[in-house]
């Protein structure tokens, strides 16, 4: 009797651990669907998109000495309304990467990296899925100024 209930055990977790790598896998799709739309937003300056990927209730704070001392604060719904129709005039010269550095269970970690003329920086970003639904709620960036202006 106890070697039937290990035995049934066994072969229950054998047929979870597909179901479960299956999610994680189709989470980790849906973070990176997420990255790419909000990576898109800035070639063509959509606000639409941002607002479709970043909670409106969702922050972004970030620093850089090139922009003095003090720290940058924007709500998601501010961030969005920043993307106006008009991209960065060096934008073409601009390069972004993105790692996704780490999952569990409804929560994301993604690392940005800036390479653009004069200016490098990282962002961190969170995610988090709520209602099925993966949403940027954080962004917390810094950047320094460099000599690799065009």
């Amino acid at each position: 009797m106890k070697n039937s209930i290990q035995s049934i055990a066994f072969v229950a977790a054998l047929l979870l651990l597909p179901t479960s790598a299956m999610a994680q896998s189709s989470d980790r799709e849906a973070v990176d669907q997420v990255m790419q739309k909000f990576l898109s937003a800035y070639p063509s300056a959509d606000g639409a998109l941002v607002s479709d990927v970043f909670r409106k209730d969702g922050v972004m704070i970030g620093y850089s000495p090139a922009r003095g001392s003090a720290l940058l604060q924007r709500t998601g719904e501010q961030l969005a309304e920043g993307f106006n129709g008009t991209p960065a005039a060096n934008e073409a010269k601009r390069k972004r990467t993105y790692e996704i550095v780490d999952m569990a269970e409804n929560l994301a970690a993604v690392r940005i990296n800036l390479d653009y003329p004069g200016w490098r920086g990282v962002d961190y970003i969170v995610l988090l899925k709520t209602d099925g639904k993966w949403q940027m709620i954080s962004k917390t960036w810094t950047g320094v100024l460099t000599s690799n202006t065009p």
